[in-house]
């Protein structure tokens, strides 16, 4: 735009000195035609460069996500076609789900052999119960046995041999409702455990069931927010790694601009400082927005780990921050990520009269853009 102000300057003078001659070009006038060029060459770079920093390399932006299947397989179907908006929780494709499938069908089963091994336990702690109150009653039969064929053989009335017969019998049936207790203890055990009210066995297999069934719906990928595919490549049948991105989704929630400032007009700039902004796609419209964040870093400072010291070419000084801004949108003009433009930030500092000049820039600059503009 300086260019295109210093040329028309030019050829207003030359119109009032040489092709009209309506004025002769004397020591005075020379002063004052000078003095103007260089009052607002100042102004250019003192007031406008300090406090209205101007950038030509200003970019919308956007959430770009790369979209991946959790699980490798045959791709059965894409849903979506590039450069057509979709919703947030719409399915971008759809990989092949009948292995998932089969595994929840296992699980299932497998829920349903669980319900019934907790029944059959049930049976099982019934029976060993029975089988203690058997043996109980056994036992205390078996005592009173042995204690009247003891009594008899105070009296001589049987032999030894008999009492100790009996006395083993005794033995026998404790031995039996040990057996007993232990195998209800041991069914008591397996019928009773439990995870979060719950047998453990049912648990399982319910955690097992809930796992299959998760990784069924993970077959289907689902736009994470509202946007659009772009540069879609894929088709179906094709075999896609697992976790291999495959295709490029462009989230249309939320968009800003990336631009490049000079170190010597950025030194003023603070968050929440007004903005003009000119894109190149849409001439003669003029966006506003606010600084969100200036980035006080630089990728060219940065120093890599090593064993030797970078040389002089190695080490390349950063002339530009980058500014990160909010885009107020306008109605009838969407943004489109990687649109390009130029932009003007107003800093508190700046004078009414500098922000006049700067608008009046953006705003012919913007105008320009219906024409080819060879000065940029």
């Amino acid at each position: 735009m300086e260019v295109v102000v210093t040329i028309a300057y030019y050829f207003f003078i030359r119109m009032i000195f040489v092709d009209f001659k309506w004025l002769k070009f004397n020591m005075f006038w020379q002063f004052i035609v000078f003095g103007i060029y260089l009052a607002a060459v100042l102004t250019e770079v003192v007031g406008l460069g300090q406090y209205t920093p101007y950038s030509e390399t200003t970019y919308v932006q956007a959430y770009v996500i790369p979209m991946a299947p959790e699980y490798g397989g045959i791709l059965k179907k894409v849903h979506v076609k590039s450069n057509v908006q979709v919703k947030k929780g719409d399915t971008l494709f759809q990989m092949d789900p009948s292995e998932f499938q089969y595994r929840v069908n296992e699980m299932e089963a497998k829920l349903s052999a669980s319900g019934t091994n907790v029944s059959i336990l049930s049976e099982q702690v019934a029976e060993a119960r029975a089988e203690i109150s058997i043996s109980q009653a056994a036992l205390k039969t078996a005592k009173m046995e042995y204690e009247q064929i003891l009594k008899a053989s105070k009296q001589n009335a049987v032999a030894q041999i008999t009492v100790e017969q009996y006395a083993i019998n005794v033995e026998n049936s404790k031995a039996q409702l040990t057996r007993n207790q232990a195998a209800l203890n041991s069914n008591l055990l397996a019928y009773e455990s439990e995870t979060s009210g719950q047998p453990t066995d049912i648990a399982e297999a319910i955690a097992n069931l809930e796992k299959a069934k998760y990784n069924l719906t993970q077959t289907a990928i689902l736009a994470p927010s509202n946007g659009y595919v772009t540069y879609l490549q894929i088709h179906p049948g094709s075999f896609i790694r697992m976790k291999q991105p495959i295709m490029t989704f462009v989230s249309t929630d939320e968009y800003w601009l990336l631009t490049q400032y000079t170190q010597f007009g950025v030194q003023h700039v603070e968050p929440g400082d007004i903005c003009d902004i000119a894109l190149r796609m849409y001439p003669g419209e003029i966006f506003s927005g606010q600084v969100e964040e200036i980035y006080w870093s630089s990728g060219n400072a940065q120093g890599e780990i090593g064993g030797r010291i970078p040389t002089e070419n190695e080490i390349q000084p950063a002339n530009t921050f980058m500014v990160r801004i909010k885009v107020n949108e306008k109605e009838g003009f969407p943004l489109r990520f990687g649109a390009s433009g130029i932009s003007a930030i107003y800093t508190k500092n700046a004078i009414d009269v500098v922000i006049f000049l700067r608008q009046l820039e953006i705003q012919s600059e913007s105008f320009l853009n219906y024409i080819y503009n060879p000065f940029r």
